[in-house]
């Protein structure tokens, strides 16, 4: 592969055109953290079905350059689903697994990226997940986990016996998150929704800028998509490069940079209209947001915005009913419809849950 000398990054800019592109054009080992989800090849509106090992051909081609512009230090999280034809139902996790491996990357973490809600399949499991492969160049890559700490499930816990009593027994700034993911889809009524029909929430994102890169690093996305990349980096003080091949999309991500409105005091999507309101002032019932159904846009008090623990916890307490309902169907006996497992009334939040 032939390297590429020094020249100046296009910093803090979003390429309107093909990747490969802009990548052959960057120097080695210039980039602190690549982040994407590429074109699934499953056939929606802003791609092109084709078969699959010339899918993951062109994928290699790109993936040979992103190794080639990582830093000694750098990671590559790459974020895939599933091929599907005739029946079949291929992870994409495992056929770039040996891409990735095949440049020299060092596997890191498989992270999944679930979720509670989606399409139900009839004749197979309906699939409720997503995969992220976590890549390093070296054993020497950049890792702050004290930045993305979550709460320990049981707080201030001690330990009772022995040299350690009366001792935390865990890390009083929280623990580590974790290789299963609970951040919410960006679907209908999501703040970050834009006209991008596969967006990554900047929550998601924010975990692994603030844990795979220092201040002032450079994070790039191949695949821009409609900017949540860049809007995250930019937002924690990172530089940002990448491209987008759609101009309908370039377009929507450089409108996600400026903040601003457009001709039409149109925003897109509602969480960049409530920041420029915030910041100006302005009532949000001045301006439109591109993916808006209702009449006027409301504000940030009435959003309904959860952390990422609060979607893990009614997966769990989802598992914990579904388990004791198969269980109470196999034995015979009543199932939990009215009470929690705990045997307490369900509070109305349990009731829609498992509704």
């Amino acid at each position: 592969m032939t390297k590429v000398k020094s020249t100046v990054l296009p910093l803090d800019a979003i390429h309107h055109g093909d990747c490969l592109d802009l990548l052959k054009k960057l120097p080695d080992e210039c980039i602190d953290l690549i982040v994407s989800s590429p074109p699934y090849n499953l056939g929606k509106e802003y791609e092109a079905k084709r078969a699959l090992q010339v899918y993951l051909d062109e994928q290699t081609i790109v993936l040979e350059q992103c190794s080639r512009v990582l830093k000694s230090t750098g990671s590559i999280y790459w974020q895939v689903g599933w091929f599907a034809e005739k029946g079949l139902l291929i992870p994409l996790d495992v056929r770039y697994f040996p891409i990735l491996e095949s440049f020299g990357l060092i596997p890191r973490s498989r992270i999944a990226w679930a979720r509670q809600h989606g399409l139900h399949a009839k004749n197979k499991f309906s699939g409720r997940y997503e995969t992220i492969l976590w890549f390093t160049k070296t054993d020497d890559y950049y890792f702050e986990l004290d930045k993305i700490r979550v709460p320990q499930k049981w707080q201030n816990k001690k330990h009772f016996r022995g040299d350690e009593a009366g001792k935390l027994s865990c890390n009083p700034d929280g623990k580590n998150p974790g290789d299963i993911w609970m951040f919410r889809n960006v679907k209908h009524n999501h703040e970050e929704q834009t006209i991008h029909p596969c967006q990554f929430p900047e929550d998601m994102i924010a975990r692994i800028v603030l844990s795979s890169t220092p201040d002032g690093a450079t994070v790039f996305d191949p695949y821009m998509g409609t900017g949540t990349v860049a809007v995250v980096a930019r937002d924690h003080g990172r530089h940002f490069m990448g491209s987008e091949i759609d101009p309908k999309y370039h377009a929507v991500a450089l409108r996600r940079l400026s903040g601003m409105p457009d001709a039409n005091g149109s925003f897109p999507n509602l969480k960049t209209l409530r920041d420029y309101c915030e910041r100006t002032g302005k009532s949000v019932k001045n301006f439109r947001f591109d993916v808006q159904v209702g009449k006027t846009a409301s504000d940030r008090s009435m959003a309904k915005i959860y952390p990422e623990e609060h979607h893990l916890h009614e997966l769990e307490e989802r598992i914990g009913y579904e388990e004791a309902a198969f269980g109470a169907d196999l034995r015979g006996h009543e199932r939990p419809e009215d009470h929690g497992l705990n045997g307490k009334k369900k509070t109305p939040d349990q009731q829609k849950l498992f509704s």
